[in-house]
């Protein structure tokens, strides 16, 4: 909404409560008038029929007292009885009156002013002194046309009632077809405003997503309403802080790591010389002390360099150079390297590998499978089992390194693969790792445009399989 931005998410959400609303409450209010137009009508109408019945009705009792006055006058000759019948007369008249002033057909006008002037005919003729006797005849037509007066307006009823009906009918429909109408254009209000409402919080959601992911690279920007945009303003400023926290540790890596091998190197140059007896000949037991203290400064050495290797990632890619690599050969390198450690923990190594090759970078399959290998060894237990498995599709190749320790929890599957999480399994050994070893396998794997899973093994411990395709574009 560019026109009009809403200050607030709340305010947003009413306005879009009541456009919304609007189509409804317009229809309420439409059929609201409607019916009551339809039971004014109704009830006019209804009034209007039993109006013309009640007066027809009468006038035929009207006409049939004044027949009976004129009757006994016409032998009587009585004045009194002169006087009922214009009383009669006037009452016949009043009670025509006022069905004239109704909104009625043309035949029942027709027919009531027939009646008018027929009744005053008679009552004329009644004021002549030598009348004749068989005028009085004429009051039958006049019994007649009264009848057919009054069963009209009683069929009257019969129509309007019928009228009424097919008004409630088409009302009905027409109800029914404003209701069809109103469905899509309110569905169609609710959408347009829960994209609006759902597009901010969607774009917060996705930009806490990809903090938790670790990319703070990608700024986040939340359009909308004022308050969620100023929520997004301070996530932007949290992703900053974050990555500059990022950064702060991965310096911090890098100068500990530095520092570190200084000393190394010089420990490891000594127990080298005392291994070589190069400043005279050692005992048994010097020389399985100098033995422990090379092998545990090689694997302080590895853990030195995957420390050196993750804050090089973190900080700049090497260049990548893909070349023609034999998959199975490389495996049987690495595990040659890692023959110490193995046989230090007596384990039973399992190689399942087909002749393979792919198109990749060497030093980065290196170290993936070198780091997939320490891991196994160093969580499978004394005399036990690690096996290393390959194979291809046409599309792309696969890598699987299984053990039998202790294994991964289904909860922590995804959590082993960030940097510095170690799972809640220990190592068999004397030295903990960094928690590095996956973190830098996955970027290397995505490197190379694979991908890294965690399976379920059959030996029950770690089952890590890496996905490799055979190219690289």
């Amino acid at each position: 909404m560019r026109l009009f931005r809403p200050k607030s998410f709340l305010v947003l959400v009413l306005i879009g409560f009541a456009v919304v609303a609007l189509p409804l409450i317009l229809a309420l209010i439409n059929a609201e008038l409607f019916m009551e137009r339809l039971a004014r009508r109704g009830t006019a109408a209804i009034y209007r029929s039993v109006t013309i019945v009640q007066e027809t009705r009468g006038l035929a009792e009207q006409l049939l007292a004044l027949e009976r006055r004129a009757r006994q006058y016409q032998v009587l000759r009585d004045p009194e009885l002169l006087h009922e019948v214009a009383e009669k007369h006037r009452e016949f008249g009043a009670s025509l009156g006022r069905l004239l002033d109704l909104p009625l057909r043309d035949e029942q006008r027709q027919q009531l002013q027939a009646l008018k002037e027929g009744e005053t005919a008679l009552y004329l003729a009644l004021q002549e002194e030598g009348v004749d006797p068989t005028e009085l005849d004429r009051f039958g037509t006049l019994h007649a046309l009264a009848r057919d007066i009054h069963e009209q307006s009683q069929r009257l009823i019969v129509s309007e009632a019928a009228a009424i009906q097919a008004s409630t009918s088409e009302a009905r429909r027409l109800l029914l077809w404003l209701s069809v109408a109103l469905v899509p254009l309110t569905a169609g209000f609710a959408a347009f405003f829960i994209a609006l409402i759902a597009g901010p919080i969607q774009q917060i959601n996705r930009g806490i997503a990809r903090l938790g992911a670790g990319d703070f690279d990608t700024p986040i920007e939340v359009r909308g309403p004022d308050d969620l945009r100023f929520l997004g303003q301070r996530l932007d400023w949290l992703r900053q802080r974050l990555d500059e926290a990022q950064r702060e540790k991965t310096r911090f890596v890098s100068h500990l790591s530095h520092e570190l091998k200084t000393p190394l190197a010089s420990i490891r140059e000594g127990a080298d010389l005392l291994v070589e007896e190069a400043v005279g000949p050692l005992s048994a037991g010097q020389r399985e002390v100098a033995g422990i203290l090379r092998r545990n400064g090689l694997q302080l050495q590895k853990l030195i360099d995957n420390l050196l290797g993750f804050s090089r990632l973190q900080t700049q890619s090497p260049a990548f150079s893909p070349t023609a690599v034999d998959l199975s050969h490389l495996v049987q390198q690495v595990v040659t390297d890692q023959k110490p450690a193995i046989r230090k923990k007596e384990l039973n190594l399992q190689l399942t590998l087909n002749a393979v090759q792919l198109t990749g970078d060497a030093e980065r399959l290196r170290i993936i499978v070198d780091n997939l290998l320490s891991n196994a060894v160093k969580f499978a237990p004394l005399q036990g089992t690690v096996r290393i498995s390959s194979g291809a599709d046409p599309q792309q190749v696969w890598l699987q390194v299984e053990d039998s320790g202790p294994g991964i929890a289904s909860e922590e599957r995804d959590e082993v693969f960030q940097p510095f999480v170690q799972g809640s399994a220990q190592a068999i050994g004397p030295l903990r790792g960094t928690g590095l070893g996956l973190s830098i396998v996955r970027e290397l794997v995505q490197d190379h445009g694979g991908r890294i899973e965690v399976r379920s093994s059959k030996l029950g411990g770690a089952c890590l399989r890496v996905w490799l395709p055979r190219s690289q574009e």
